[in-house]
């Protein structure tokens, strides 16, 4: 067991230093935190202004508002995703392309990504709405258990948008096809990924904190408002490597699985170690594509 979440983090290692050599993929995610906000608050901001207070309607207009702003968000954030999976495909292929073209490219599956955005939007949503009925633990377990169902069935999701222009329907199943053939139990490489960027949140949750204490102490009040600062810049730090790593990850074990080999500085050996299928004792993960590679 040690010794396969050893090999994970090796080969979650690989993913960094794949990753790096080709920094322009860290502008991905930052241009998805900064549409994802800029969607949130100036649906807020429109709601405040536009809606009378007294209202009667005010919670299902609120409701309709964010829920619109939801699918905004996750359609404009799969393309960004898409965007980095095409940007990174180019990159290991020898033809790097621009941001520009890796969007250009994106936007082809807008029709999609807008389903998917639709289905995940309708899917948190209602997850939401049942969370919001149960009041007390039994609330916060139904959602963490139902967050965790679907994050576990829509994993390889958007690698098989990209492959294969999937519908959202047809994208989960072929991603639970993968996980349930392939995988079966959780594997090293996301346990190293959390390990890598769990230093730098912890660092920014703590300065965070600590920034916050000593805002009630006599010391001042410039000290703790840079212990804060620092906090919110390492914890969106966190937010950026593991929204990058997570992806890449996924688009590297999605095309493996299918028989589309590794990019250069994986070892096949490692992800064989790394993975453990159901039942298996450890069985190597190349034995399931069959001599020619192939499912």
């Amino acid at each position: 067991m040690f010794e396969r979440m050893k090999s994970g983090w090796r080969l979650a290692r690989s993913v960094r230093k794949s990753v790096s050599r080709d920094r322009g993929i860290y502008t991905y995610p930052i241009i998805s935190g900064l549409v994802s906000v800029i969607v949130f608050v100036s649906t807020i901001i429109a709601l405040f202004i536009s809606v009378p207070s007294g209202s009667p309607y005010l919670y299902l207009i609120y409701f309709i508002a964010l829920f619109i702003a939801y699918v905004v968000v996750w359609f404009l954030s799969t393309l960004v995703v898409l965007s980095m999976l095409i940007a990174y495909r180019a990159f290991n292929s020898g033809s790097p392309v621009s941001i520009r073209a890796a969007f250009g490219e994106a936007w082809t599956y807008r029709r999609v990504a807008f389903e998917w955005g639709l289905f995940y939007g309708v899917l948190m949503m209602i997850l939401r709405i049942i969370e919001s009925r149960i009041r007390g633990i039994g609330g916060i377990i139904l959602g963490a258990i139902g967050a965790f169902i679907i994050s576990a069935a829509t994993f390889f999701a958007v690698p098989a948008i990209l492959d294969y222009r999937s519908g959202p329907i047809k994208a989960v199943e072929q991603s639970v096809s993968v996980i349930r053939r392939n995988f079966g139990q959780t594997f090293g490489g996301v346990a190293y990924i959390d390990l890598y960027t769990l230093i730098f949140a912890l660092s920014g949750f703590g300065l965070f904190i600590l920034g916050i204490v000593l805002l009630g102490s006599s010391i001042g009040i410039i000290s703790p408002l840079v212990l804060i600062a620092a906090g919110v810049i390492l914890l969106i730090v966190a937010l950026i490597l593991n929204f990058t790593y997570m992806n890449i990850l996924k688009l590297v074990l999605f095309d493996y699985a299918n028989g589309k080999g590794l990019p250069d500085g994986f070892d096949e050996q490692e992800i064989n170690k790394a993975i453990k299928r159901r039942g298996s004792g450890g069985m190597a993960f190349r034995n399931l594509l069959g001599n020619n590679g192939q499912m």
